[in-house]
């Protein structure tokens, strides 16, 4: 039988969550968002190509890479190298929280939505962002638990 061992007095030790949120579940809707980005930045880069105007002032295939280099990465958290899948997702906090979430919302908010194709498209690039910063953020600190499901 295997003895529990407690730690000395006045520390406390941080124990992941369980149940909830598995890995397994947060890169699946991880996934969904790359997907959704990507969808977003094939069809501005439609729009633009085909005579039209694209979704939002960002490089469209800018955008693409961006978000195959982010599917990349969640190749990481799959392959259960969490500590660096966590570094990782820190990085796409900064880098997709700031492209993604801020530079829409600060083109909203200095009356630049004429950017872009209508109201509807910035709302669901700010939209669709917001999401993954939201699961980013919860992967950075490790708010999941390690089962697979």
């Amino acid at each position: 039988m295997k003895k529990s061992v407690s730690p000395p007095d006045g520390v406390v030790k941080r124990m992941p969550p369980t149940g909830g949120l598995t890995l397994g579940l947060l890169l699946k809707l991880q996934v969904v968002y790359c997907l959704l980005g990507i969808g977003y930045n094939v069809v501005s880069l439609i729009g633009s190509r085909t005579g039209g105007s694209a979704l939002a002032p960002t490089n469209p295939m800018m955008g693409m890479v961006v978000m195959a280099v982010y599917g990349g990465c969640l190749l990481v958290g799959a392959l259960k190298y969490v500590r660096i899948y966590r570094i990782l997702m820190a990085l796409s906090v900064l880098v997709l929280g700031y492209g993604g979430v801020v530079l829409h919302l600060v083109n909203f908010t200095a009356a630049r939505t004429f950017l872009y194709y209508s109201i509807v498209a910035w709302g669901a690039a700010v939209a669709v962002n917001l999401f993954g910063l939201v699961l980013n953020f919860i992967g950075a600190l490790r708010l999941f638990s390690n089962e697979t499901t």
